[in-house]
Formats: C-alpha cells, structure tokens, sequence
C-alpha cells in the first residue's frame, strides 16, 4: 500500500507539478516588462498567441492572468474575466523569491470557473523579474483539478483502495469521483498525524488504515484510504492462497523427484544422444520432444523480448528500453549527447485528418529519422527520444537538422497536411543525474516550441 500510493502521488502530483515548473521557467525568458505591457494593451503581440496556446494544449491549465508591477491584468479566457485586484488575490506570491514557482491554498475564485465545484480554485503562480532582478509583473494559471484527476481516475489500487489528494486546510482537490472536490470533508486527525512526508497510521474511530505522502510546494498530501474490514480480507484470502500455492508447489517437488529418481539416468543418456545428432529408438520419442520444446522456447523467449523492446507502430525502440539504455549509459560516464523530438501540432492532425493519418506520420518521421540516426526510441505519443553516444556535436545536430529537414520537405498525399517538428538538445556533462539531463532537453523543447516551432535549440 505504500508503494502504491507512492507511486500513485508520483503521477498526479509530482510529474503534474514539474511539467508545471518547466513551462513556467520556459516562459520567464520571454516575459520582460515590455512584452507584459503589450499583452494587457489593446495591441496584438506574440504574446497574444502564445499564452492562450498553452491554455489550451495544456490539460492541467484553464485560466491564465498576466499582470504587470502595477497591478492591471488581462485574463484569458476573456470571457472568464472578473474585475479584482490582482495584488489583493489569495494566489498572489508578495515574497515570492526569484524563479520561484508557488501554489496556492484553496480559495474563492472570482473568475466563472463552472467545473469547480462550489466556485473553488487553485491556483499556480511566479513573480516575473526583468535582468536586472527588478519586479515587472506576475503570470498565473488556474489549474483544471478535473483534469488532473483524470490521472487517477483508472488506478488499480489494492485492498479496495482509495486514492484521494488534500489540501493542509482538508479540502478535497484530486480524486476519482471529481463531482465530489471541494465537498467531501476529510477529516482534521489525518492531516493532524501526517507528521512525516510519508507513513500511515490506523483511525480506530473510523476503522481505516491511512497511507500518506506529505508535500510543501504544493501544500498538498496524498492519502490512500483501507477499510479494516477490506484489508483483513484480503490479508485471509492472500494467506490461505499463499498456503495453497506452497503445497501444490511441495507436492510438484516431490513429484518430480521421485520421477527423476526413477529416469534420471534414462533422460540424460537420451538428451545427450538427441543433441549429438544420434538416432534413438521410440522409448526416447517423449525426450526428443522435449528437446525440441526447449528449442522452441529459447526462441519465443527471444521474440518476446523483441516485442518488448520494439514500438509496434514505430519500430523503433521502447520508453521501457530507453530507461534501461539511458541510466546505464550515464552510469558509465560515456560521454553522449541527447535530444526530445515532438511533432509540431500533432493533436490537429489527428483531430484534421484522423488517428490513421497521425500514425501514418509518426511512422514516417521514425523512419525518415533511422536513416541518420541509431539509437531513437518512441517517449510516449508523438515525441521521440534520441542518444547520440560520444562523437561530435555539430555531426549530431547536423543529422538532427536533416531529419528535420526531410520531414519538414515530404509532401503528402492528404491536401493541406504539412508536417513539422521541434526539438531541444542537452549533453550528458549538463546534469548530476539522467533527470537533470532529460530536464535540460526538455526545456530547450519549450523553447524551440515557443520560437515557432521547426526548429532545433541546441547547447548554447
């Protein structure tokens, strides 16, 4: 249960959270006082098309506001819009460090959010300071918590679990059953013993078993809840079927032992026969067979294990594989260069011409990009991983710049289909870790994304 809700806090908030402060450092470059000013005026910047784009292709988005240091605004949605004062808002950070990211507690949005229930928010925001560490304004988003929850909406958890996330004040922000947020009060004792970052604890008054993981930045705790009643019958039936299993297997032992008593010496002496290529007489036909099934194995052991390791789609390799290629490789301190691919506007393609076309895509840029390059694996979707082991920058990038290319010049058969994609490039001395370097790559992705996409930023 532990690990369970470890690994079930990992995905809806630690990965949720980190993408979060990756798009929010990606756009503190590009937000000077200058470009503030001009999205709250009437007058149209790139601004204008950049912030409501990450609005809506960011699941865990639904309003942004971007204000300056005195205090106007625009928000976006428009229509969304409320009249407030943005330095008098609960998410407002006034000791907010430099490049700090902050979450807010629950509050009472002023903005016509119908999914929250009840009018409820939260809300993600970071002061924004110009070269010079001045303040110049703020950027903030409303999280879309139904969205979020949709991350746990399919967990199979143990014992009848629950899986539910809180706020320290014990409102109900994630769970499964989203019609339930910010109504279900959770109780004060749980968010009074989770005084660790992770443990459990047993509520005699409820008769619950209370797994927890505790967060600072967001102010939020993870709780997977067991009935008494569900986890002892688990308990039972897991015993008895482990006291099952452990007679059948002593009885297969002792089966197999007294067989093997009785033909050992037979076995062999046929065995080796069959595999020197020496004909043996039909007492031995259930050896050679077994010969032959040990040969057949062996090479279906060999196909799974392909299949495991190749994208059926893509052919190339797995993220499964990549984990293992990747750690391994930086734990060998080989030298290696690294790069995140993502199909540009790959979701309207999709959306324009069908999951089939978009398969079709993914399986030519895989294809186009074998033809320079080894060691690709599909991420996840539509982006694409590569390991470019030792050799020379400007060759990797160069490689890169032509698959970019030969993408960039395919002509399709569908009218109006143009195909593109971005990238972002990292090498293995800019991180202490596999995550630093992954990370750093990431962030040159939303970079090269936000420069109107096409284009590969590389190391500087």
């Amino acid at each position: 249960m532990s690990r369970f809700n470890e690994n079930s806090a990992r995905n809806a908030i630690e990965r949720p959270v980190q993408e979060m402060e990756l798009l929010l450092h990606s756009l503190l470059g590009q937000l000077t006082s200058k470009d503030i000013e001009g999205y709250i005026s009437p007058t149209h910047t790139e601004l204008n098309s950049i912030i409501p784009s990450i609005v809506n292709s960011t699941t865990f988005f639904e309003t942004v506001i971007l204000s300056d240091k005195e205090g106007n605004y625009k928000i976006y949605p428009e229509n969304l819009g409320a009249n407030f004062k943005v330095n008098e808002r609960p998410w407002y950070p006034f000791s907010a460090r430099k490049d700090e990211v902050r979450f807010s507690a629950p509050y009472k949005s002023v903005t016509k959010t119908p999914k929250y229930n009840n009018g409820m928010a939260v809300t993600t925001s970071m002061n924004i300071f110009n070269d010079h560490s001045e303040f110049v304004g703020n950027i903030a988003f409303d999280l879309d918590l139904h969205s979020l929850s949709e991350l746990i909406k399919y967990n199979q958890a143990p014992y009848n679990a629950r899986f539910k996330v809180v706020s320290y004040d014990g409102h109900l922000i994630m769970y499964s059953n989203t019609k339930e947020l910010f109504k279900r009060a959770i109780p004060q004792a749980w968010i009074d013993m989770a005084t660790e970052s992770e443990g459990y604890f047993f509520d005699e008054k409820r008769n619950k078993y209370v797994f927890y993981r505790v967060y600072d930045n967001p102010a939020w705790i993870a709780f997977s809840v067991v009935s008494e009643a569900d986890f002892e019958a688990h308990s039972n039936s897991e015993k008895n079927l482990f006291l099952l299993v452990s007679l059948a297997c002593l009885i297969s032992y002792l089966i197999v032992l007294f067989i093997i008593k009785l033909y050992f010496k037979q076995a062999i002496t046929a065995l080796y026969l069959n595999i020197n290529g020496i004909s043996i007489d039909n007492e031995g036909d259930s050896i050679k067979k077994v010969s032959e099934s040990l040969k057949d194995n062996s090479k279906k052991l060999e196909a799974a294990i392909h299949d495991a390791e190749t994208d059926g789609l893509t052919n190339l390799h797995t993220r499964k594989k990549f984990d293992c290629d990747f750690h391994h490789l930086f734990h060998s301190e080989i030298a290696f260069y690294f790069a995140i691919i993502d199909v540009d506007n790959f979701k309207k393609v999709n959306d324009t011409f069908g999951h089939h076309t978009g398969d079709i895509v993914l399986t030519y840029i895989s294809k186009a990009g074998s033809a320079f390059l080894t060691n690709i694996y599909r991420f996840g979707g539509e982006e694409l991983v590569v390991i470019y082991r030792g050799g020379n920058y400007d060759d990797f990038y160069t490689l890169l710049d032509l698959w970019r290319k030969r993408v960039e010049q395919k002509q399709w058969r569908e009218e109006g289909l143009n195909v593109t994609f971005s990238c972002g490039v990292s090498s293995s001395n800019e991180g202490s870790s596999p995550d630093e370097i992954l990370k750093k790559a990431d962030i040159r992705l939303y970079q090269a994304k936000s420069s109107g996409k096409n284009c590969i930023v590389g190391l500087e």
